[in-house]
């Protein structure tokens, strides 16, 4: 699928960053922002904008989402030149909008955007990245601030995009490396990401094609309605290839990938842990190489999905790699109804005291009206 991606603020342009560093094949970028230094080091994004110049001064919006909203809607005619000319030349199946869901310029400006997107590029679905913040060991006004921006703009968020996935920076923090640095621990959760999301939109592009060709429509199919949100999982193991029997790693066989498919969905594996029975669509890709795609354990496995996910038919498709080191597999499932990370968020800030003027917020397929900005 030709992706066109949209890094709205800080987070959303390092995100669009390292996509564009993965793949520039697939993808094309454009980076956004009111601070005039988070686009300085965006490497792999030649496009640009800095919004709101003349009010800001290039400074950015603070944690201000209705600023960023104001400025968003002010600059949309430069913003909308700038990707006429992208859409133009790379001709895009999809627009995304990555942006943290905690911050001022992306939180607010993302859904400005996506509203004018859907106006005028009609037939291609606007989809939302949204990062949910870790705040361990912030100081508890700025941990209230942050989770309840984190909510105001997830409420906004979701009545503009055509689906939205979620990441939960907090999901990955047990895994950061000692001695890793902020910025390191971030980078790398973004390859990871960016390798993930890749290897699930470029499943059907590869050459040789797979055996079951996973479409970019399918990706669509699954992605499905406005209001949609999905989660991502991921189980890999790294394979024994040399059959040596004191290797630690794993000897491929029918209840290995079994195991590797259901595993994928755990709360644990996923990048919004949530419960994902009562989803509305799901989609497998497995990858590995071509002699560890076994036909009834990927069956079985699919089989585990419906029963998990409680989805009618888990569509499917498979990513032959010949010199690949892993068997994997990766799940993207959309329409979830779990959303207690969110209730914890909310419960969170009445316990810190600071109560700001958070919406009451409607997950899912919700018909309430966005606060306006």
């Amino acid at each position: 699928m030709r992706v066109l991606w949209i890094g709205f603020g800080q987070a959303g342009g390092k995100l669009a960053n390292t996509m564009m560093e993965v793949d520039r094949r697939l993808y094309s970028a454009i980076a956004i922002n009111t601070e005039q230094a988070d686009l300085v080091g965006l490497d792999h994004v030649r496009e640009k904008v800095l919004i709101g110049r003349y009010i800001l001064k290039g400074r950015g919006v603070g944690a201000d989402i209705e600023l960023a909203a104001n400025v968003a809607e002010k600059a949309l005619s430069q913003i909308m030149d700038r990707i006429e000319i992208l859409v133009r030349r790379h001709d895009p199946e999809a627009f995304w909008i990555a942006a943290g869901l905690a911050g001022g310029t992306g939180a607010g400006g993302a859904f400005v955007l996506a509203n004018e997107l859907k106006r005028i590029y009609k037939n291609i679905p606007v989809y939302g990245l949204g990062v949910v913040p870790a705040v361990t060991g912030m100081p508890s006004e700025k941990e209230a601030l942050i989770l309840s921006n984190t909510v105001k703009s997830f409420e906004l968020w979701n009545h503009y995009f055509n689906n939205i996935l979620l990441v939960d920076n907090q999901q990955y923090e047990q895994q950061i490396v000692s001695r890793e640095s902020v910025e390191k621990s971030f980078q790398r959760i973004n390859h990871n990401l960016a390798l993930m999301l890749t290897t699930l939109l470029s499943a059907g592009e590869i050459r040789p094609s797979p055996q079951e060709v996973f479409s970019s429509s399918e990706i669509t199919a699954t992605m499905g309605n406005i209001g949609d949100i999905s989660t991502i999982g991921y189980c890999g193991e790294e394979i024994n290839l040399k059959s040596r029997p004191w290797s630690k790693k794993m000897d491929p066989g029918t209840h290995e990938l079994e195991s590797i498919i259901e595993r994928s969905v755990e709360k644990s594996a996923l990048t919004f842990p949530c419960d994902v029975s009562g989803a509305r669509t799901a989609a497998l890709i497995v990858k590995g190489r071509p002699q560890h795609l076994f036909t009834q354990a990927i069956a079985k496995g699919k089989s585990r999905l419906e029963e998990m996910t409680t989805v009618g038919k888990v569509r499917y498709g498979d990513y032959p790699d010949r010199s690949s080191k892993y068997l994997s597999a990766i799940t993207l499932v959309s329409g979830i109804t779990d959303f207690s990370r969110l209730d914890q968020m909310k419960r969170r800030v009445q316990e810190l005291g600071e109560q700001q003027d958070v919406p009451q917020t409607t997950y899912g397929n919700g018909v309430a009206e966005p606060t306006a900005v």
